[in-house]
């Protein structure tokens, strides 16, 4: 199972999520890998800090090819990848092979403006990967505010799913990643510790719900002589993208 955040804003936690989310992975003994693909590499500076062994991680700050994270999942029961902060080859390459697409948001306008360029990217990416899912994830919401209390009828526009677990803005995660460790390492017992692991048991349901739900609709296609997605062929196009040749491998 592949899970990536992507959005092409900088600065609404992207980073921060998929570490986080990636450690309450691990700490439940499933199997994984971590991507790094942004060409920054916040991800791989973190894991540094303190040698930090919670898993390993993999920096790949160009466009991830479908044999390539073909061969890393088949050893993995998650991949688990933070996205550059623009939409580029690379964001492409990802979405193109991923299962789950969590769009993390601040609730302030203009990481709404700018989630309307994402998902145009998706819905163009979907044409090569129609069973990626998209999650919306209300991150960095300020407790008490007005606008955190709104932050969920307004991201109603773009009907999408919206995770129910909300990530606010504590100090507990910037002290946790300068430290080279997980908010769950760092403060066990803290209110960023229980959304990170809120979080990862709201996901983990709807994973293997929609991995159940796209099983059953293969075995269904084949009783009936219909052939499964996966195995439908298309007509190449004329001109193909970076993107599109790292995803047909």
């Amino acid at each position: 199972m592949i899970i990536s955040m992507v959005n092409q804003k900088g600065g609404v936690g992207k980073t921060t999520t998929a570490i986080n989310l990636a450690a309450s992975l691990k700490r439940k003994n499933y199997r994984l890998m971590f991507i790094d693909a942004d060409p920054q590499g916040s991800a791989t500076q973190w894991h540094a800090v303190e040698n930090n062994n919670a898993f390993e991680i993999l920096h790949h700050p160009e466009p991830l090819q479908k044999t390539e994270i073909e061969e890393i999942s088949a050893n993995c029961d998650y991949v688990v990848i933070d996205g550059p902060p623009a939409i580029g080859h690379i964001t492409k390459s990802i979405l193109a092979v991923t299962d789950l697409a969590i769009i993390p948001l601040s609730p302030s306008s203009l990481d709404i403006w700018s989630c309307w360029g994402t998902l145009e990217i998706i819905d163009e990416v979907r044409a090569f990967n129609p069973e990626l899912k998209i999650k919306l994830l209300i991150n960095r919401k300020i407790p008490g505010t007005r606008v955190g209390r709104d932050a969920r009828e307004a991201l109603e526009i773009f009907q999408v799913d919206i995770l129910d677990t909300e990530l606010c803005q504590r100090v507990a995660y910037i002290d946790s990643l300068t430290s080279g460790v997980s908010v769950m390492q760092y403060a066990p017992s803290s209110k960023a510790a229980d959304e990170i692991e809120r979080l990862c048991e709201e996901i983990l349901p709807q994973i293997a719900m929609e991995e159940a739900q796209t099983e059953v609709q293969n075995q269904y296609e084949v009783s009936n002589g219909e052939v499964p997605h996966e195995e439908v062929s298309h007509e190449e196009p004329i001109e193909i993208p970076l993107w599109q040749n790292a995803y047909r491998g």
